[in-house]
């Protein structure tokens, strides 16, 4: 488990009270003054969770979080401000996908701690849920890419059994002239006819074979009979 936070704050008594809160969990923390430090920070690493008051140097909260949600999707951020109002906490709950949003003073040892712990867990779950997806994704790339790969096999078989198809008929005619002399015109198309039909027959797709094969057998007959005739 990932156990690391941002905490971004202009206000030193702020950042040292959270620190002295914050000795006794296990939790690395990184601290950032400012915006354009925080933007710095963010660029090296994820972040589980980060906590940012508003009102920012260089950058301020809003467009600190507008990154975060960016970058890092996953990332639960808290603000912790002195003064917000109610459309900029409907703003940044529904709109920049703030966990939760906390006003000066409040306790860091109580429902600001159980807010934090609860920000880990969402993580997780977050975390979870998105590594679940990308291998659902995978899973289904993986069948695509297969079906893929099994339509260009049958398109390669289909092709190579019309390329049979095509030069048996081909050699009909040397054969039909073993019997040109004692067959009638009639007697040559039947003959023909009865071939082609046997050649497309047993050159068909897997699936028709089994449902071709006595119809190729009977007309191999015929073909047979036609010849014992002459």
């Amino acid at each position: 488990m990932n156990r690391s936070l941002l905490f971004i704050s202009r206000y030193p008594e702020i950042i040292q009270e959270f620190q002295d809160v914050m000795k006794e969990k296990e939790v690395e923390i990184d601290i950032a003054s400012n915006g354009q430090d925080a933007v710095d920070l963010l660029k090296k690493k994820e972040y589980p969770v980060v906590v940012t008051g508003l009102s920012l140097d260089v950058y301020n909260g809003e467009q600190v979080i507008t990154y975060v949600n960016k970058t890092y999707p996953n990332t639960v951020c808290i603000i912790y401000a002195t003064t917000i109002n109610t459309a900029q906490v409907q703003f940044f709950a529904n709109k920049r996908d703030v966990f939760r949003v906390f006003l000066r003073p409040v306790n860091f040892r109580m429902e600001f701690l159980e807010a934090l712990e609860e920000a880990f867990e969402y993580y997780d779950i977050r975390i979870r849920d998105k590594k679940e997806e990308d291998e659902k994704r995978e899973q289904l790339e993986c069948y695509r890419q297969g079906i893929a790969e099994m339509e260009e096999m049958l398109n390669e078989q289909k092709k190579e059994r019309s390329d049979m198809a095509y030069y048996m008929k081909r050699l009909m005619s040397f054969s039909m002239k073993e019997y040109a002399d004692r067959l009638s015109p009639e007697g040559k198309r039947k003959l023909k006819e009865l071939e082609s039909q046997v050649v497309d027959m047993c050159c068909g797709q897997e699936g028709e074979l089994k449902a071709n094969l006595p119809k190729a057998e009977i007309a191999v007959k015929k073909i047979h009979e036609m010849i014992d005739t002459v």
